[in-house]
């Protein structure tokens, strides 16, 4: 399947089922997607935001700044749910189970410093796509020991302000 790649400007990579599979460039672009919803979402959880409040939105907002269609949302959502979770230590969780609700839950259930400082170490881990032990890190996620010295998110293109939007379906753009 050949995704087009859209000249600078241009109409957004629309979706295409399996071609994030197939297409090398397309997964490039909704890795880099799902690197810059990580990257934001400590900075929209300062706002008092939980987790998945701070997540709510973000993915659209990332897609129009990635020139993907909205339909690749749920994919760059679903994508940065299951790095939080597995660093978490749940593992490598499916979409579809009450595991993965149950996994989010107990994030939701920490303080908000200690989420926000999971989500960090993930964005920061993420960014590195070497191999990865499966093991329990959220004592080192949130442990008071963690080196505060070193800034929260490096300054860079990745960094997006965005405000989640209300429950409900994203709006949509002409031709979207």
């Amino acid at each position: 399947m050949d995704t087009p790649s859209p000249p600078s400007g241009g109409p957004p990579i629309p979706y295409q089922p399996v071609a994030w599979a197939t297409d090398p460039e397309l997964t490039g672009r909704l890795r880099r997607a799902t690197q810059a919803l990580l990257d934001s979402l400590p900075t929209v959880m300062e706002d008092g935001l939980g987790f998945s409040d701070a997540l709510h939105g973000g993915a659209q907002h990332v897609c129009d700044a990635a020139e993907l269609d909205y339909a690749w949302a749920p994919m760059i959502e679903a994508e940065a749910v299951r790095a939080v979770t597995r660093e978490a230590g749940h593992g490598e969780l499916a979409l579809f189970t009450p595991e993965l609700s149950r996994a989010v839950e107990r994030i939701e259930s920490l303080p908000l410093d200690y989420q926000q400082r999971l989500v960090q170490r993930v964005a920061d881990r993420y960014a590195d796509p070497g191999p990865r032990p499966l093991r329990s890190v959220v004592a080192t996620a949130v442990s008071p020991a963690r080196d505060t010295t070193r800034p929260r998110h490096p300054a860079g293109p990745n960094v997006l302000t965005f405000t989640p939007r209300p429950q409900g379906p994203p709006p949509r753009s002409p031709g979207r």
